[in-house]
């Protein structure tokens, strides 16, 4: 499908203002379909006609959770954004604290490129740190100009500052409950660990494009 083809397409299945506004709920955060249903009010067949639709378009994808395997999060697929309409500038995310598990990809991969993005500084912390930083980890974020060398893991209660956000990059942190009182947002990204080194460029490249997205949303 060509380019203009793809735009096309997104813009037939966005004509229906419910879509548009399942996009945009979907634009800051991943969600699970209740989550949905509650943020929009639509019955169940209703969500269930228009994430079709989203789906058929090649919009959204649905992503089953690591941890709960009941449970399944709606995402937008990689790259879809440069064909959707802009949203209006949000909240301006000055520090923003990024959970997983254990501390030592993901949410390293989050914090260094948010800093790369804006110049500003994150936090980053797991549920239940590992002893260090996966070795792939700092290989990939080398590879794209980042030094994750002197990183290390962190716990929640090693978090000495207050973020305006907490963004899970983990189902499982997120299921396990999130530290602090702040607006939360979750990003369900796979766990590369126990794969290779494709398997952490997949993670970064992912975090990339939500990093670049929540940067500009917050802009002032």
């Amino acid at each position: 499908m060509s380019s203009l083809e793809a735009r096309a397409s997104v813009l037939r299945a966005l004509g229906e203002p419910a879509r548009l506004r399942l996009v945009d709920l979907l634009t800051e955060s991943d969600r699970t379909p209740s989550e949905l249903l509650d943020l929009t009010e639509m019955n169940w067949n209703l969500l269930e006609f228009h994430l079709r639709n989203l789906e058929n378009a090649r919009i959204v994808e649905r992503r089953r959770s690591e941890g709960d395997r009941r449970r399944r999060y709606v995402h937008l697929v990689a790259g879809i954004v440069d064909h959707l309409p802009p949203l209006p500038k949000g909240k301006e995310v000055r520090l923003p604290l990024f959970v997983c598990t254990q501390n030592s990809a993901r949410s390293q991969f989050a914090a260094a490129l948010w800093h790369k993005a804006t110049g500003r500084q994150a936090l980053s912390a797991g549920s239940h740190p590992a002893d260090s930083v996966q070795p792939l980890a700092v290989t990939v974020a080398a590879f794209y100009g980042l030094d994750l060398s002197r990183a290390r893991p962190r716990g929640y209660d090693e978090i000495n500052a207050d973020p305006d956000v907490v963004v899970s990059v983990c189902d499982r942190a997120l299921e396990r409950g999130l530290p602090l009182g702040v607006p939360s947002r979750h990003w369900s990204v796979p766990d590369p660990a126990a794969g290779n080194r494709k398997t952490f460029r997949v993670a970064f490249a992912d975090i990339a494009e939500r990093i670049d997205r929540l940067a500009k949303a917050s802009a002032q």
